[in-house]
């Protein structure tokens, strides 16, 4: 079986503040939404010129959501969230899953973070 992994959220960790954030992660964070899957977060992340990693965080996420730690790099700064994710498992067989697309985005809401 293949594990397919959905984005649920993004967040900032403890002692984090969001004007502490570069400007292209700040645009990354407003590229993703809730259902996107792994391969179209690694995307968006080189599209802003930040080279990801992925790594399980020991802390226990609620029900169904596992919690990793996102690590981006840039050519002289290093930024890490926290992205909560849940694990889809698709079975032998199934038809394969629909990609997920983003949402329409509010113009009046753009410059929001």
């Amino acid at each position: 079986m293949t594990v397919r992994f959905e984005l649920v959220a993004l967040a900032l960790p403890a002692g984090c503040a969001p004007e502490s954030l570069p400007p292209s992660v700040v645009a990354l964070v407003a590229a993703c939404w809730p259902g996107m899957s792994r391969a179209q977060l690694l995307d968006r992340a080189r599209r802003h010129a930040l080279r990801v990693s992925l790594h399980l965080r020991p802390d226990a996420g609620p029900e169904g959501v596992n919690l990793f730690s996102l690590v981006l790099e840039s050519a002289d700064l290093r930024t890490e969230l926290v992205a909560h994710v849940r694990r889809l498992v698709r079975r032998r067989g199934a038809h394969r899953a629909k990609v997920s697309l983003p949402p329409a985005r509010d113009v009046r809401q753009q410059g929001l973070f």
